[in-house]
């Protein structure tokens, strides 16, 4: 298979009321930026009629839209995981399905790939120069918060943001860190971030523009007990040398 510039990967799950506009979204953004591109969509097992729209706009466009669709909903690491694997970008980008972060950041991410020589560069709403247009309320912005303590403490130190769903690697580095990935839930994102330091890739946190929308997936209670719970599973691999060369 022939090589692009970009591949875009979202992942999906019950996402019917936006998933079209927001692969139109992506569509036309990156056909005016006037590079090679694939979006590739990763349904989780939807229970809606998100994998009937997500068809019906591979149909519309089978050059650029692909889709691959997970046997049951086994959470948004393992279809991340499986776009990335997939992709034939020399950058690999994903982003959540309603596009918090606007598509159009996608340059700034490209220019630390590309002029400042940077491995990976990951959206950040929590460093000088970011713009939070809607924030959070008020329990998911004390439970992040609580998350990036917990992530600073015990796996990534010098990582302000690791959880802002808009990612971008260089195509080597993002073969090998998911390659490595073995948490498949929300907590995903501080465990390729680990791996990626581990085997020496560079990563820039880029400050972004960032819309909080209040119908999200997560729920800040059940999912933050969860996340944790992945993250002390992090720990514990790091303290047995899973991740070692």
């Amino acid at each position: 298979m022939s090589q692009l510039d970009v591949s875009v990967i979202i992942p999906v799950y019950n996402e019917s009321g936006r998933i079209r506009n927001t692969i139109r979204a992506v569509l036309g953004y990156f056909s005016q930026l006037g590079v090679s591109f694939e979006i590739i969509i990763v349904d989780d097992g939807s229970s809606d009629n998100s994998l009937q729209v997500i068809r019906e706009e591979c149909e519309a466009d089978k050059e650029k839209v692909f889709f691959l669709k997970n046997r049951n909903n086994i959470g948004k690491g393992y279809s991340v995981k499986r776009g990335m694997m997939f992709a034939r970008g020399e950058i690999a980008l994903f982003t959540d399905a309603d596009l918090s972060t606007p598509i159009s950041e996608y340059e700034k991410l490209e220019h630390a790939l590309l002029a400042e020589g940077y491995d990976i560069a990951i959206g950040s709403r929590s460093i000088p120069g970011s713009n939070v247009v809607v924030p959070q309320n008020f329990i998911r912005n004390r439970m992040g918060k609580l998350f990036g303590r917990l992530v600073n403490s015990l796996v990534l130190p010098d990582i302000v943001d690791s959880q802002c769903g808009f990612k971008a690697f260089k195509r080597e580095a993002a073969h090998l860190v998911f390659h490595w990935q073995t948490i498949f839930g929300f907590g995903f994102d501080p465990e390729v971030l680990f791996i990626a330091k581990k085997h020496g890739y560079k990563i820039k946190e880029v400050p972004i523009t960032w819309v909080n929308h209040f119908d999200s997936k997560l729920n800040p209670i059940k999912d933050s007990f969860f996340i944790g719970f992945e993250l002390f599973k992090i720990r514990l691999k790091i303290m047995l040398g899973h991740y070692d060369l």
